[in-house]
């Protein structure tokens, strides 16, 4: 099997940023990052039948909830997500005034969450 390095999110004076060995990357403010979350915490809702996967261990109303700031801020990432990064600047802004790099980087761990819920996929 081969070894995969990942980037570790690192979170300095509220700014995100992945790193591995000497390369780091900006990712953006983490205000931002929690607002394209939707806020704070974020739920994955799972099926009936996903839920009752041993190891997934949901409420009663088949989600998980966790807090935003504390997954993104241990959840490693692979190289191709980072170089999906890269591709995007950061000193260019949405309509919104936040950092287009920053809403690509919510737009692929949300959907990372939300994968985790597709067992068929």
């Amino acid at each position: 099997m081969t070894d995969h390095p990942r980037y570790e999110p690192q979170i300095e004076a509220e700014t995100l940023y992945l790193e591995r060995d000497q390369h780091r990357l900006e990712v953006g403010p983490m205000e931002s990052i929690v607002e394209l979350a939707g806020g704070e915490t974020y739920t994955v809702e799972y099926t009936d039948r996903q839920s009752a996967a041993a190891w997934l261990s949901t409420d009663d109303d088949n989600t998980i909830t966790f807090d935003v700031r504390e997954v993104v801020g241990e959840m490693p990432h692979t190289q191709d997500l980072v170089s999906n990064l890269e591709n995007c600047p950061i000193d260019e802004t949405t309509d919104a005034g936040i950092p287009k790099r920053t809403a690509l980087f919510v737009d692929l761990v949300t959907e990372i969450w939300e994968s985790k819920g597709n067992l068929e996929g």
